[in-house]
């Protein structure tokens, strides 16, 4: 039980917040596998539901306001990947929440403590839960939440991570300028099978870029971003300011 108190204890020194009610807390970080398997009442899922729109406002209305000179069209794609599971489960990461979910025996067996997914449910729920446990003071909440995460949110815009599909992307800008689209070779594959590393080339007209990742489709992605970044950064950091080419 000690243990357990200065587990608790400890995220909420992270967190720069100590709640009033260390049940909602508990209840934020329990995955309902575990509440099943311990036989509770209790699990994040009703705090994920209302932290899903919380946390949507909160990111987006740093957005808003530090990127209000952005085209419609690009704080759109912006907003999208700010609030997916990707973006989030990377926010919850900062303060390893990973490491104080309480998740089954079988959850934990199957490696799913650092599912996205589920980092991702169990963020949205630990602020709604600082929501309630706060009195419901949402200016309390975003002045938090901006302490903690608006400099990540900031340079994930300005440093282009908002692109989630730079496959998608290079072939619109090559379609326009050569009327034809990039090919993808498999280079190499290599490493165990749980463990395999993936390279691909990307070829445009003379332009080859290579891209490494852990499955086919990562590695053609970032072949595909190095291929944008390398050369034809010019019509990149245009489709960043304006959302087009």
């Amino acid at each position: 039980m000690e243990k357990e108190k200065e587990k608790l204890e400890k995220l909420q020194t992270n967190l720069k917040y100590c709640f009033r009610s260390k049940k909602l807390l508990k209840t934020a970080l329990t995955h309902i596998s575990y509440a099943k398997e311990k036989k509770l009442n209790y699990n994040y899922e009703k705090l994920e539901f209302l932290g899903d729109s919380l946390v949507n406002f909160l990111i987006i209305d740093i957005l808003a306001e530090k990127f209000a000179e952005f085209h419609l069209a690009r704080q759109a794609f912006t907003k999208a990947y700010l609030i997916s599971e990707k973006f989030l489960s990377k926010l919850a990461k900062k303060h390893q929440l990973e490491k104080f979910v309480y998740l089954s025996k079988k959850e934990e067996e199957k490696g799913r403590r650092e599912d996205p997914s589920i980092l991702a449910d169990v963020f949205e729920a630990l602020w709604a839960s600082i929501y309630i446990d706060s009195g419901k003071s949402l200016e309390f909440v975003k002045n938090l939440f901006r302490l903690h995460y608006a400099k990540d949110i900031i340079e994930a815009v300005k440093n282009g991570e908002v692109i989630s599909d730079y496959k998608t992307l290079l072939q619109d800008l090559t379609q326009r300028l050569y009327k034809k689209t990039p090919s993808y070779e498999l280079v190499k594959a290599e490493g165990p099978p749980h463990d395999k590393t993936f390279v691909v080339k990307c070829s445009i007209d003379n332009y080859t870029t290579f891209g490494v990742g852990k499955n086919k489709k990562e590695a053609e992605q970032n072949s595909a971003e190095m291929m944008l970044k390398n050369y034809f950064r010019e019509y990149f950091e245009k489709f960043l300011q304006t959302g087009r080419f």
